[in-house]
């Protein structure tokens, strides 16, 4: 099932409760006729016939029956806010799922459009809807009541329509550019924010505070307007309801005076038109926040047609850990240029390989294509002959651990960390950090592996503490592939060594490894090195051809080659450590591909 469809099974549910929600408005709204009727009575029956009796059980009929109102309309209040809030909690997760499963362009915006839509179904304005329907009822009732009293009711409400479209259209442009104005400023908060080592460490308080400062004041600017023009609209609102019950009121004093009506009417009548009103003058309150309710409805049905949600598709067994890639291209965005340029090859089960070159040239974005984080814009990369995509997501990501440049944790403890915040038993993750050699390092953290991370305000590893931990969450499961981006930037001396050690356990495993490095000390636990330039394999082979500077299939040394040239100890190392003997189909072919030829919008 799609996204979409999920979206809509979810409103059909919800449709239900709005159903329910009317006839329990109808029936309140009904009881609301209790109050005239008793007024009625009383002037029409009670006081003169000087009934105590009369008076008393009309009395009581009215309690009941506003008892009734009360609890009915109660009901219609709970059942929105309970169907609302089942929404949400129906399709948050598998939004919250389609969002992250996206390979560019997560929003959380998406989320908080449906929490939104949530408060706006729970509001007293949304509520008033479901009592429109009762209005036209309530102005027949009037006009039985006397035809100028109905005259008046119909012109009141027409006045009171009038100044909320008046509104609605003098507020517009205002209410648009403070929303505008709003989101560049909180943008602008978030790039500061992110910026904050930056900001402190080179005095640029004041630059920053003006910058921001700059784009505040628009949104200050537009919402005073726009604040000011809805609080006038909404007093003209208020004075002319006033005006209309005083205009009944008086309407019907006149009916009185000419023995056209009794006294009762004149109490009734008002009370009939205000019910009537009521809802209308609710709704008009709210019709900013209904329209933009509509508004973000249709935007969030737009986004949904975009989002996928992770297919759950037949389990297969663990692979051997082969990786073919077939013409693999990468374009960050339409229009742009490709940043892998059709990449072919295979890396063989139980390999380790080494990607090495200079800043820019496509190897972390290869990386990320092989751990599945992002997704070929064209080709295609296998594992043991199954498309990466095709794979199961959870079982893909057992058999295939990753470790991005950037380490991030989540709010908690090491172990549901390393765990992937699985509900596993823990003794994997135990078992993960010895496979990576840093269970020791964990039991020197404050409650071993119950230290809980906090990514705000709380217990956060150092950068070559978080990269162990980090290595040994891709150690979680005993995958069949490792994929490594920048492991070791940060470790010191130690560090490396227990780097060093978890690739031997690795290559013990039969794990295959893709290494992206730029310490040459990596390059002696590697069978072959990758040299990539500019999105294109320059030089894939054996090691020591590769670090020894040795031309293979007709490629001159790129500027990756020449810098592993000028490291007399990676070359040392490198010669000292026993390669694999190279296949003869072992080259990656590397084939650029025109920008033009690359399939848009991937």
């Amino acid at each position: 099932m799609s996204l979409v469809d999920e979206f809509k099974d979810g409103e059909r549910i919800f449709k239900k409760s709005l159903k329910s929600a009317a006839l329990y408005a109808f029936v309140a709204s009904t009881c609301m006729l209790a109050m005239p009727v008793f007024l009625m009575q009383v002037y029409g029956k009670v006081l003169m016939s000087r009934s105590m009796e009369t008076l008393i059980a009309f009395g009581g009929v009215a309690f009941v029956i506003l008892i009734a109102y009360g609890y009915y309309d109660g009901l219609k209040l709970k059942l929105l806010g309970r169907a609302a809030t089942e929404f949400e909690a129906r399709m948050a997760g598998p939004i919250m799922a389609a969002e992250m499963a996206r390979a560019t362009d997560m929003r959380l915006q998406t989320l908080q459009e449906v929490g939104q839509l949530r408060q706006l179904a729970s509001s007293p304005g949304f509520a008033a809807i479901f009592d429109l329907p009762v209005m036209p009822f309530f102005m027949i009732l009037v006009f039985l009541i006397h035809p100028i009293l109905g005259l008046v009711l119909l012109g009141g409400a027409g006045v009171l329509l009038g100044l909320a479209l008046r509104a609605d259209r003098v507020v517009e442009p205002f209410a648009k550019a403070n929303m505008e104005a709003r989101m560049n400023a909180q943008q602008a908060m978030q790039m500061y924010a992110a910026s904050q080592e930056t900001v402190k460490s080179q005095g640029m308080y004041n630059e920053v505070v003006g910058h921001w400062g700059q784009k505040n004041a628009r949104v200050l600017e537009t919402s005073v307007i726009s604040t000011e023009l809805i609080s006038g609209y909404a007093s003209w609102s208020k004075a002319a309801r006033q005006l209309l019950q005083i205009s009944i009121i008086g309407a019907g004093a006149v009916l009185v005076l000419s023995d056209m009506a009794t006294a009762g009417v004149i109490f009734a009548a008002s009370i009939i038109g205000g019910r009537a009103l009521q809802p209308i003058e609710q709704v008009l309150g709210s019709w900013r926040n209904l329209k933009q309710g509509l508004v973000t409805y249709k935007e969030l049905m737009q986004r949904l047609e975009t989002l996928k949600l992770p297919e759950e598709t037949t389990p297969l067994p663990r692979p051997k850990g082969a990786i073919t890639l077939d013409r693999v291209a990468y374009v960050p965005a339409p229009g742009a240029q490709p940043i892998i340029k059709g990449i072919s090859g295979t890396i063989y089960a139980g390999e380790n390989v080494a990607i090495i070159g200079a800043s820019g040239a496509g190897k972390s974005t290869l990386a990320r294509m092989l751990a599945s984080a992002i997704e070929p814009s064209m080709g295609k990369i296998t594992l043991d002959g199954q498309d990466l995509r095709a794979w199961d997501p959870r079982a893909r990501g057992l058999f295939v651990g990753y470790m991005p440049q950037n380490v991030t944790f989540f709010d908690g403890t090491i172990g549901e960390n390393i765990a992937r915040l699985r509900d596993d038993d823990l003794q994997l993750a135990v078992d993960a950090a010895q496979l990576a050699g840093v269970h020791d390092l964990i039991l020197t953290m404050p409650q071993g592996y119950d230290t809980v991370i906090k990514t705000q305000g709380g217990f956060k590893p150092s950068g070559g503490q978080g990269q162990l931990i980090a290595l040994a969450r891709a150690f979680y499961g005993k995958p069949a592939v490792l994929i490594l981006d920048e492991p070791n930037a940060a470790l010191d001396q130690n560090g490396e060594a227990i780097f060093h050690k978890a690739l031997g356990t690795a290559k013990k495993l039969g794990i295959t490894v893709v290494l992206v490095t730029q310490r040459p000390s990596a390059l002696a636990y590697s069978d072959k090195v990758m040299v990539m330039e500019a999105g294109l394999v320059k030089q894939y082979d054996d090691r020591d051809k590769v670090v020894s500077g040795n031309r293979v299939g007709g490629a001159a040394p790129s500027q990756g080659q020449q810098a592993q040239q000028q490291q007399p100890a990676a070359a040392q190392a490198a010669t000292q450590a026993k390669a694999k003997p190279a296949k003869a189909d072992d080259k990656i072919k590397a084939a650029a591909v025109k920008p033009q030829s690359v399939r848009k919008g991937a």
